[in-house]
């Protein structure tokens, strides 16, 4: 979708996991150093800012990039560290944006939608608790809008609902599965109650928690799709992720979906 819109992307070399937010719970400098490698391999490359299409990504690097910022005893240790483990030899903070935030800037993403008749289809925005907080200078913190002009800006219709920045558990679901799915079942009847079709995520784990759960939940299904796909239907690609005959016989989704 990216190359399709001229937007072109490059994979940092060897990147490795950022870590993720549990990071930070390790003791001393361990949860910096896997989110400082990931922006020196990017820095290394002559980039000028480090995107991604991942909140916890997102949450993490820009944190990090506080961090090693404001403790200048913290990034010395960092970087030779990352020196001492055959790191490269570049800067450690870089700007991050959310993939989210590039596509919503372009002129263009108005144009791209080669179905007028997208209006029909209610999608739910779901940002997730970790996109714009705890930031201010990303969108409003409690109430964002951002993913929401994005889906309008495509053709279709969105649907307010006043879940969109709670948690869905997260990794949590791993051990702690009984209590997810109480999380996204609140936030999938929430779209539901408004009338959604579909619901549009910002990140990866997210998408997985809303679909997974949904699969002992026993509720109408939902489909979840990631913000790039809903770009890429009304680009007029084909997806995969479209609910099987025994789902959609259960969905809110328009038949002719």
């Amino acid at each position: 979708m990216c190359s399709h819109l001229n937007i072109r992307l490059e994979e940092v070399p060897d990147w490795n996991c950022c870590g993720s937010t549990a990071c930070f719970s390790l003791q001393g400098d361990k949860g910096v150093y896997p989110p400082a490698l990931v922006m020196a391999r990017a820095s290394g490359t002559g980039a000028q800012e480090l995107v991604t299409g991942c909140n916890g990504c997102f949450n993490t690097l820009r944190k990090t990039g506080k961090l090693l910022l404001e403790d200048t005893e913290l990034h010395a240790r960092t970087r030779e560290k990352i020196l001492q483990e055959g790191g490269p030899d570049s800067a450690l903070q870089l700007p991050v944006r959310h993939l989210l935030q590039v596509l919503s800037g372009l002129e263009q993403m108005q144009k791209i939608s080669r179905n007028p008749d997208m209006s029909r289809f209610r999608v739910a925005a779901y940002y997730g608790c970790l996109f714009s907080r705890p930031w201010t200078d990303v969108d409003d913190p409690e109430h964002p809008v951002m993913l929401d002009r994005f889906i309008e800006k495509l053709g279709f219709t969105t649907v307010d609902h006043s879940l969109k920045t709670a948690c869905c558990g997260a990794a949590h679901a791993l051990g702690f599965r009984q209590s997810t799915e109480a999380l996204v079942q609140r936030i999938i009847i929430s779209m539901q109650d408004k009338g959604a079709h579909l619901a549009v995520v910002i990140c990866p784990l997210c998408q997985l928690n809303l679909e997974s759960a949904q699969l002992s939940l026993g509720l109408p299904r939902l489909p979840v799709l990631f913000f790039t796909q809903l770009a890429g239907l009304a680009m007029g690609c084909l997806l995969y992720t479209s609910p099987s005959p025994r789902d959609r016989q259960k969905s809110r989704m328009p038949s002719s979906a």
